[in-house]
């Protein structure tokens, strides 16, 4: 699937928005591809994921989060445990896949309550 540009306020518009930092997510976001991203004078800025109808803003100048809040902490829980989950020779891609994703569905609607 290839992403298409939209702009900061299109997003903005339309979203509950998490703003998470550069690579902070990396291993929870390794079963999706971004859908959009956002350019400027200076070229890419931010790509979006689309993850339960949350928009996931991630770049060196994302979005600021709307309605979704998460700590580093719990950012960092999350992608250490899907790294631990990637890293496990006994699951197979699929149950790989299910996990990981398992795991960012449910910090998406606890980031989600805790706005």
């Amino acid at each position: 699937m290839n992403k298409f540009k939209i702009t900061k306020r299109e997003a903005k518009e339309n979203y509950y928005i998490l703003s998470i930092g550069y690579c902070k997510l990396q291993n929870a976001l390794s079963f999706h591809e971004p859908i959009a991203y956002s350019a400027g004078k200076d070229g890419w800025s931010c790509d979006y994921y689309d993850i339960n109808g949350v928009l996931i803003s991630t770049g060196y100048s994302r979005l600021s989060s709307k309605r979704c809040s998460a700590s580093e902490d719990e950012i960092k829980a999350l992608d250490k445990a899907a790294w631990t989950i990637k890293g496990d020779h006994t699951l197979s891609y699929k149950e790989k896949k299910e996990q990981v994703n398992n795991l960012l569905y449910q910090f998406i609607e606890k980031s989600k309550e805790a706005s």
